[in-house]
């Protein structure tokens, strides 16, 4: 029995989600999202940032899973393949941060270039 209670709020969408991989798994909504959250905590902490490990395949929204979200239209996942592989190689990354400033960058030079 669980010694406590969290509540999550969720979106109509993300609850949808949830229950149908829940469904898929042959589990009770509640049941799978403990599940995946235990897994998420177990696979331990990254030494050199201290953050939590969360990969893509212990959500509930995995790409190759044969239940729909939206948007139905497939992804080519080509490119975040190869950048996983890389990153699960090298374990090299781009911190969020930087990728923002040099995406805002891109987009400022963008628009001066139209103006």
């Amino acid at each position: 029995m669980a010694d406590h209670v969290l509540t999550l709020p969720l979106t109509e969408e993300a609850l949808e989600r949830l229950k149908a991989a829940a469904r898929a798994a042959g589990m009770e909504p509640e049941a799978y999202a403990v599940a995946v959250l235990d897994r998420a905590l177990a696979s331990g902490r990254d030494a050199a940032s201290g953050d939590f490990e969360v990969r893509e395949t212990d959500a509930a929204f995995i790409m190759d899973s044969p239940e729909p979200w939206p948007p139905t239209t497939p992804y080519d996942t080509t490119e975040a393949r190869r950048r996983l592989a890389e990153y699960d190689r090298t374990g090299k990354f781009v911190d969020f941060e930087d990728w923002a400033a040099d995406f805002e960058a891109e987009i400022e030079a963008m628009l001066k270039a139209k103006a």
